[in-house]
């Protein structure tokens, strides 16, 4: 898990090709998420906020105790660095995990889905003021084809799914906001530390954070839940949440902040895909050129060389 940098003599083009493949496959990763969820909210009648909580809790315990074992060294940060490391957790942890929450709430899934992905916008115009990233044509019509491509694939386009009013517009509105935070962010630390320690402090904040509000308007501990439940539980932290932003704060350390937001937006097609062999759900015409566009935008930013 030790951050290795690239030797000097290593071509240029083979840093945005790993970073490229690096994101995509946490978004694939990432893409089992919501099937796990559901599992959890259906079958074992779990809240969200429990299920928000415990899934950063142990994401935060194996990077801690990894770290410790492999190499503490990666636990050690710079005084000077733990107000940005407090945003980091704070923003695109632990404030991320409830306003996503509340906005599947208040506006269904399919609408929420494409409000986050306003989060591309927001990353590529901040990171092109403050971290000197370049939005070039390319980037901008991958955009276009991204938002597009994702309000075909979640059909927001009927209206019999819109449910929104002021305080879902809000919570969609941060939710975008707050992962665009953690992207930016995310890139900003990886200047500075290995995308691990990164990942850790990100997450204990986050935990910081979220064991307050979990014991104010949630329930901290899942009564009887089973052995079963605590495994999908725990499947849930290691393996979509661990893997996914594991790999695409990794990726950050290749690739500028606003590109990796785009590919990310690969997810809905991939979770489109999963449902379909494993849940049974089928994909009508439009949302398949839905998925073609968000398709030839992950094609359109891939490496050219």
């Amino acid at each position: 898990m030790a951050a290795t940098q690239s030797p000097v003599n290593v071509h240029r083009r083979e840093v945005p090709l790993r970073g490229y493949i690096i994101v995509l496959t946490g978004t694939v990763i990432w893409a089992l998420t919501g099937i796990v969820i559901k599992v959890l909210l259906t079958t074992y009648q779990m809240e969200t906020l429990t299920i928000a909580f415990w899934r950063v809790f142990f994401v935060t315990a194996f990077l801690f105790l990894t770290l410790l074992i492999i190499d503490r060294k990666q636990l050690v940060i710079a005084p000077r660095d733990i107000p940005a490391f407090f945003v980091y957790g704070l923003i695109g942890i632990g404030i991320h995990q409830i306003v996503w929450i509340s906005s599947v709430q208040y506006n269904g899934a399919a609408v929420a889905t494409v409000i986050i992905y306003i989060s591309p916008a927001i990353v590529g115009i901040i990171a092109a003021r403050f971290l000197r990233e370049r939005m070039n044509r390319t980037h901008v019509s991958a955009l276009v084809l991204t938002i597009i491509g994702c309000i075909l694939v979640v059909r927001a386009y009927d209206l019999n799914l819109v449910r929104l009013n002021s305080l879902g517009i809000a919570t969609g509105l941060g939710s975008a906001c707050t992962f665009a935070t953690y992207s930016l962010m995310g890139r900003f630390m990886s200047r500075r530390y290995s995308p691990w320690t990164s990942l850790f402090y990100a997450f204990l904040f986050g935990l910081i954070f979220l064991i307050p509000v979990t014991l104010l308007i949630g329930k901290l501990m899942p009564l009887n839940l089973p052995l079963d439940g605590w495994g999908t539980l725990l499947f849930l932290a290691l393996v979509p949440t661990l893997g996914g932003f594991g790999a695409y704060t990794v990726g950050l350390g290749h690739l500028p902040a606003s590109v990796a937001s785009i590919l990310a937006a690969f997810e809905p097609v991939t979770t489109a895909i999963i449902a379909y062999f494993y849940l049974g759900e089928t994909l009508d015409a439009t949302q398949l050129i839905g998925a073609g566009l968000i398709l030839a935008s992950v094609m359109m930013l891939r490496p050219r060389n």
